[in-house]
């Protein structure tokens, strides 16, 4: 049915497609990992190391596919784990007629969240007769949280629980962690009471949808053999950060049992990283499975990034170096590591700023992606220094990073704008965002918007305003935002914006009259205070670190590492922070090349595996580790090394920059 739809021919028309040239997959010093993985059409995983290009293959593979598919009501269902992954794929196919095929019937692109929804759980719901308005945790969260009584909502508190216990993991809403509660007792009675009003007031938190699609099966299993039936071929990205949930309903669905689809999974077990402490990694179907297909060649840098990071891979791979991309026109750069103590860990990113000013000529600087993250950015205790990433950058705000959450304010919305487009002049983001801000504000006023759609905020927004006066405003509101790029002054945002604001809002909701709560999410935007020792470098709310501060050459953008998973950067620099350690500084024996892995050796000579926080950590700054095409930087505390180690470090290749002791003229 499959085997055929690949040919060896088609491998150079998709890579010249994809920009590569007819050459792009062609074996490399005798690898051809890449050119076999686009003929294979059986069951398997793809064990893809850092900047493999997946995706590419990923994509190729789909041109090919949709060129020669030959079935008309049967369809490839393609899974990605995030909204950012499947705007990728879906903007790479759009190159053909055969790619755009693959967006519409009967063809699925698009994430497991909305596969289940769409196939599943919606359906599932409606039958029942429930009118779903919203799939949004956060929405949801707030709308069960108001249904609490007061003495309810005042025993979660004193019980250090959040609104996240309002979440349940059972048809019946029962479930949940609701610490020292219960069924027996009244909170907890009251917590469900919750659950289920919201529920059948059709607002839903994102893992509850996996709830009702098991009912779905359980209540009619046939539903499985139908969905096979539709999507006899499955190919799932970022297979290594499907959660337990979403690993065994795709199983459920796809594999399990007789006439299974086939169904091949793109991945790198060694970034398995999870962005919510709710999430866990998958029990069930396990990444990867019995049929591996390794892919250890990185086309993002040089065997020299590779040598320094690859030891931090919690299963031992070989990770080839093919890198870097010459489209800058510069060499890749000796990794560096920056100390500091106590009173210079604010030095770090001024000093990593004249670093990179001294690496890069002003062409790179200009063009290219530089970052600085960090695994803890959210603030916390003053103690323990660098906890977070405010320690570096006291402005830093973590809401602008955190992908995995809705912006509380319009202004948040902007400032995360401005940062996902920093350097690229991308204006669709900002649109977005600014199309979000105002369903979301309609939203809190009580608007019956249905966010569950998968068209894009800006195409809702106007559909929604058709002809109507507010129509006009939202235009106008929109060329505001596009002539200041996002970075609204107070006086501005009352000035000109508000106003158009206000009439679109009170369209989209239907009320009269804002309350107080969407007044105070529509505030004008806020310069934060400037800390102390930050005064020369103007504080921002987008988390954009200009250096030099008087006459800006290069903008760093700061975030925590899961914001940047994916991503590539001209050079990165990785920043300890702690979390019951620090977290480099526990990693300093796989720097120092005396540890390797996720396992070592006892004094009994045995294999042993590290622990769950040490893996963790491997884990977490593997990927941070592998961003860079260029040049890889490292901040530590100088006291985190005893005698001779950064010597030792600096025989294996890193330079050493020492922020306690004045920077060179």
């Amino acid at each position: 049915m499959f085997d055929d739809l690949i040919r060896e021919e088609d491998v150079a028309w998709a890579t010249t497609l994809m920009g590569l040239g007819p050459d792009g997959f062609a074996p490399v010093d005798g690898d051809n990992s890449r050119f076999q993985a686009m003929l294979r059409l059986d069951t398997v995983d793809f064990e893809a190391c850092p900047g493999s290009g997946k995706t590419t293959l990923l994509v190729a593979k789909l041109a090919v596919l949709a060129m020669r598919w030959p079935h008309r009501q049967q369809g490839i269902c393609v899974l990605s784990h995030t909204n950012a992954a499947r705007n990728e794929i879906s903007a790479r196919l759009s190159n053909t007629a055969a790619g755009i095929a693959l967006t519409r019937y009967p063809h699925f692109v698009g994430t497991i969240h909305s596969f289940v929804n769409e196939y599943l759980a919606l359906p599932w719901l409606r039958s029942k007769g429930v009118e779903v308005r919203c799939v949004d945790t956060q929405i949801a969260l707030a709308k069960r949280w108001a249904l609490l009584p007061g003495n309810t909502r005042w025993a979660l508190q004193q019980a250090n629980l959040t609104e996240s216990c309002l979440i349940y993991g059972q048809p019946d809403y029962a479930g949940g962690k609701t610490g020292n509660f219960r069924p027996h007792t009244p909170t907890y009675q009251a917590i469900v009471t919750a659950r289920r009003a919201s529920s059948e007031q059709g607002y839903f938190c994102f893992d509850e949808m996996f709830i009702w699609a098991n009912q779905l099966l359980d209540q009619h299993p046939e539903t499985i053999l139908t969905l096979r039936r539709r999507f006899p071929l499955v190919l799932i990205d970022e297979a290594q950060d499907n959660s337990e949930a979403q690993s065994a309903l795709l199983h459920r669905i796809f594999c399990d049992g007789d006439a299974p689809s086939r169904r091949q999974r793109f991945g790198d077990s060694n970034q398995a990283i999870y962005a919510s402490s709710n999430h866990s990694g998958a029990k069930t179907d396990l990444f990867p499975g019995e049929v591996v297909h390794p892919m250890p060649r990185s086309y993002r840098f040089g065997q020299d990034i590779a040598d320094h990071v690859k030891g931090l891979g919690v299963a031992p791979q070989p990770l080839v170096g093919a890198g870097p991309p010459n489209h800058l026109g510069t060499d890749p750069k000796a990794p560096a590591i920056f100390l500091f103590d106590d009173g210079t860990v604010q030095a770090v990113l001024p000093r990593y700023g004249q670093h990179l000013l001294d690496s890069f000529d002003g062409a790179v600087l200009k063009s290219g992606v530089f970052t600085a993250v960090a695994g803890v950015h959210e603030p916390g205790e003053n103690d323990r220094v660098p906890r977070a990433m405010g320690h570096y950058v006291p402005s830093y705000d973590p809401t602008c990073a955190r992908k995995e959450s809705a912006p509380s304010s319009f202004a948040q919305y902007l400032a995360r704008a401005r940062f996902e487009t920093a350097g690229n002049g991308n204006t669709d983001k900002l649109v977005n965002a600014t199309a979000a801000a105002l369903l979301a504000a309609s939203e809190l006023a009580g608007g019956p918007h249905n966010q569950i759609a998968r068209k894009s905020p800006h195409r809702r927004v106007v559909e929604v305003l058709g002809d109507s006066d507010a129509r006009a405003s939202y235009l106008a509101l929109q060329e505001i935002v596009l002539t200041h790029q996002g970075d609204i002054t107070s006086a501005i945002w009352a000035a000109e914006a508000l106003a158009h604001i206000d009439a679109v809002v009170r369209q989209l909701s239907g009320v009269a009259a804002l309350d107080n709560d969407v007044v105070t999410f529509l505030a004008a935007p806020q310069l934060q205070a400037i800390a102390g020792g930050e005064a020369a470098n103007v504080a921002r709310t987008d988390n954009l670190f200009a250096y030099p501060p008087d006459a800006p050459q290069v903008r760093i953008r700061l975030g925590s590492i899961h914001s940047v998973k994916g991503e590539t950067h001209t050079a990165t620099l990785v920043l300890d922070s702690f979390f019951h350690d620090h977290h480099l500084s526990e990693l300093k024996p796989w720097l120092l090349g005396t540890k390797s892995g996720g396992s070592s050796i006892n004094r009994r000579g045995r294999q042993v595996s590290e622990g769950p926080r040490i893996l963790g950590r491997l884990k977490l700054h593997y990927v941070a580790m592998t961003r860079p095409t260029h040049l890889l930087c490292l901040a530590m505390r100088k006291d985190a090394f005893g005698e001779g180690e950064l010597d030792t470090l600096a025989g294996r290749g890193w330079t050493i920059i020492d922020c306690c002791a004045p920077a060179q003229a």
